[in-house]
């Protein structure tokens, strides 16, 4: 094993834009590019290896083939890879939205639930984003704005800045507004529950189907986390992700348990024994538990992923 490199698979949302392309020198399939998955085993969009003798392979092929070696010996009995890894580029509101719990969503959507987190990778100046309800918000106020097309009325919005680390746990309203771009680290999962969609219209000529039923019954209606983005790391039950800055070399172990790195800036190079993988900024590589030690070089910020 080694590192490895997926091919990213491009989405088009119709709050999409470019600045994939324009960012990170990309070749993008389309001007309203929203979403570029980059390490997933989800049914809707699975990564394909894109280096070394498993290229062409999917995350999920060698999942069967290398599991303990890939995964290590924790998740040996997973059938899937527990993570979804994503760039989102907002050029326009997202839709106001929530995500389930596992419970909820194993029973209703048939797979996990939807607790996130972004690293904000670039935000145009006064950037914001809906993060939750104001305080004292009850489900009965929630329901009646629904009904009176205010839902704007109840949800916090707060601004963010590139750097930032922002906890989305399942339950909390949330929505990227235009002019921000971030990493999404996620469980594996693509259940989302819209609330309010700006009255946009599908490539049917149809309003965008809202989910108001289902996401008043996942909302955490007096639960609400800090807007202090300001962390160096961000750990729950599924993940953790830590900002690294390295200048010069800095040696890595795995012990055990595979590591995702995403390049946020800079450039440089992973070394395994006599293999060198060059990094740039937005790159995202995936670490086998059974490598063991590796050094990363160069001048370089990335997140490091568990």
């Amino acid at each position: 094993m080694y590192p490895i490199k997926f091919t990213p698979i491009y989405k088009e949302r119709i709050w999409g834009g470019n600045n994939l392309g324009k960012i990170f020198a990309r070749e993008l399939p389309g001007d309203h590019i929203g979403e570029s998955w980059e390490l997933s085993s989800h049914s809707n969009g699975t990564s394909v290896v894109a280096n070394g003798f498993l290229t062409g392979k999917t995350l999920q092929e060698i999942m069967v083939d290398y599991k303990e070696r890939l995964m290590g010996q924790k998740f040996i009995n997973e059938n899937d890879f527990p993570l979804l890894i994503k760039i989102i580029d907002a050029n326009d509101k997202l839709s106001i939205q929530v995500h389930p719990e596992d419970e909820y969503a194993y029973r209703v959507a048939g797979e996990a639930g939807k607790t996130e987190a972004w690293y904000v990778l670039n935000a145009k100046e006064n950037a914001q984003i809906v993060y939750g309800l104001r305080k004292d918000s009850t489900k009965e106020d929630f329901i009646k704005a629904v009904e009176s097309n205010t839902i704007g009325d109840m949800v916090k919005i707060v601004p963010v800045k590139a750097g930032d680390m922002v906890f989305v746990p399942a339950g909390m309203v949330h929505a990227l507004f235009a002019g921000v771009m971030v990493y999404e680290v996620q469980q594996n999962s693509d259940t989302t529950y819209r609330v309010y969609d700006y009255d946009r219209v599908g490539d049917d000529g149809k309003k965008r189907e809202l989910h108001v039923k289902k996401a008043i019954e996942v909302i955490h209606f007096t639960e609400q986390s800090s807007c202090d983005f300001n962390n160096s790391s961000i750990s729950c039950q599924y993940f953790s992700m830590a900002k690294l800055k390295i200048q010069g070399a800095r040696t890595e172990k795995t012990e055990d348990h595979f590591i995702i790195y995403c390049i946020t800036a800079g450039i440089g190079e992973i070394i395994y024994k006599d293999i060198v993988e060059p990094l740039r900024a937005g790159d995202t590589i995936l670490i086998p538990a059974c490598l063991g030690k590796f050094v990363i070089k160069g001048n370089i910020e990335l997140l490091k992923i568990t």
